[in-house]
């Protein structure tokens, strides 16, 4: 898969119409990713090819830094919904 890299803007009026999930999974949080809850409907196999996210940035006035390893990409898509899909 290779590093991948995307920005994300949840600014009113400037949301890109592909983002808006991801905005709005970012709003139920406050903007905080580690907030955000893994969906319990959906099993992941259990390779392990590890995933790595990162994310800074600033929501309604606060600061956020996250960084995760998830084990595997079915981990980080049920664990983040569309936040960190590319």
């Amino acid at each position: 898969m290779g590093d991948r890299q995307g920005v994300l803007e949840c600014t009113p009026g400037r949301v890109v119409p592909g983002q808006v999930d991801a905005c709005l999974a970012l709003e139920h949080v406050g903007g905080n990713p580690a907030r955000l809850s893994r969906r319990g409907d959906v099993s992941c196999t259990a390779d392990y090819q590890p995933v790595d996210v990162q994310a800074w940035g600033v929501w309604d006035g606060a600061r956020y830094r996250y960084s995760h390893r998830f084990p595997n990409a079915c981990e980080l898509a049920v664990s983040t919904g569309p936040v960190f899909r590319v």
